[in-house]
């Protein structure tokens, strides 16, 4: 019996998004990418959208074109993500499916459609969009992404939940593939952290960590206060804590209130730091805290996790799904119980490394060769209802 060769699919994906405009979104679309790529079965092309006028200092676009096979079309576009051009904007007729990994995206189309949906912190802290008119294009194009996505891809269930309450339609559409960490995030042998941290820092271990912005979501002036109840009960014997990420000028609370609190010896603000840094960082540290009160999958601390690092994390929004049972959890509105969890790790060496396995056992279950398999069972699924 003869048998058929299976047609050719070609499935596409925005790349727009992989720039240094898009720290977050950037690093999900570029690990996705890498192992769409690895993963595509031989009757499989992927056609991938990107602007090569975007500044990608952590993610070049230029070094992944260099190494990805024959199967893998590349297709150069000016039109950025935020430009009106962009809701016109016509995949190709030929695709088989196309993949926004963001919510701006072109709402004109012929050819079934995913998006990526990633939190519903524009609607809960609507003090970061103040202009009405931006807050109103946030939903439409939240809006119209779920009605005109075939499939809407969720990073967490808390995120699925959460916005099906605002887009009761993604009940039906959505589907909820977990992000990873980062390969640059392992476990970094003591010297090899040391070279990267003392130069840049002037600090070695014993330290305790927070790395990420200063946006008021993340919650950092309740952690300053929380490490002046930790210093009152430790004294001398105080580790620093290191805040390390980000800090827009438009939110200085919480180095104001390291300031009031008398905590120069015990808090530093480190400002921005590189992959490399980070994970010299993470692999070092006593403790890492991280006390958000929300967020769409909870990437930081599963980077932490990566490389080894006890955690100790809020027990509100996606966070308890992306730790599970290897984090210490508290309550990131009571600095008391944020205090009470630091003082349990910081007293008890044995807990911070049966944390420490826990960390690396937990990490693990996240991978984004996994995200890719199950982010291209959903183009094929697309795909195949279209034929």
């Amino acid at each position: 019996m003869l048998h058929m060769p299976a047609p050719t699919r070609i499935y596409g994906f925005d790349a727009r998004v992989i720039s240094d405009h898009f720290p977050g979104i950037g690093r999900y679309a570029w690990n996705l990418l890498q192992q769409l790529i690895a993963h595509l079965e031989p009757n499989e092309r992927l056609a991938v959208l990107y602007d090569p006028g975007a500044r990608s200092s952590r993610h070049p676009i230029s070094a992944l074109k260099q190494r990805a096979p024959q199967n893998v079309e590349w297709i150069a576009t000016s039109t950025s993500v935020f430009s009106l051009r962009n809701v016109l904007l016509k995949p190709s007729a030929a695709w088989s499916a196309v993949h926004y990994p963001y919510y701006m995206r072109p709402l004109v189309s012929n050819v079934q459609s995913i998006t990526t949906l990633h939190d519903a912190i524009p609607f809960l802290y609507p003090r970061y969009f103040p202009s009405l008119h931006t807050r109103l294009v946030i939903w439409l194009f939240h809006y119209f992404s779920v009605q005109r996505s075939r499939r809407v891809i969720l990073v967490s269930s808390h995120a699925l939940s959460e916005l099906t309450q605002r887009f009761p339609r993604l009940q039906q559409r959505g589907v909820v593939i977990h992000s990873a960490a980062d390969p640059i995030f392992r476990p970094l042998p003591t010297i090899e952290a040391s070279a990267k941290l003392e130069p840049r820092f002037g600090v070695l271990p014993p330290f305790c960590l927070y790395l990420a912005s200063n946006k008021p979501h993340k919650n950092l002036p309740r952690l300053v206060e929380a490490w002046r109840v930790v210093a009152d009960a430790l004294g001398e014997q105080t580790p620093l804590l290191l805040v390390a990420g980000h800090q827009d000028p438009r939110y200085p609370e919480a180095q104001r209130r390291a300031q009031v609190l008398g905590l120069g010896r015990w808090v530093r603000f480190v400002g921005a730091v590189s992959d490399e840094e980070a994970a010299a960082l993470y692999s070092s540290c006593l403790l890492f805290v991280y006390p958000s009160l929300h967020e769409g999958f909870g990437l930081t601390p599963l980077e932490a996790m990566a490389c080894g690092a006890p955690v100790a994390c809020s027990n509100t929004s996606s966070l308890p799904e992306v730790v599970g049972d290897a984090a210490l959890l508290f309550d990131p509105t009571s600095v008391d119980d944020i205090a009470r969890a630091c003082l349990t790790a910081l007293r008890d060496e044995a807990l911070r490394a049966r944390l420490r396995t826990a960390s690396l056992q937990q990490a693990a279950r996240f991978s984004w060769e996994r995200a890719a398999q199950q982010t291209l069972a959903v183009y094929r699924e697309v795909a195949e209802a279209r034929s």
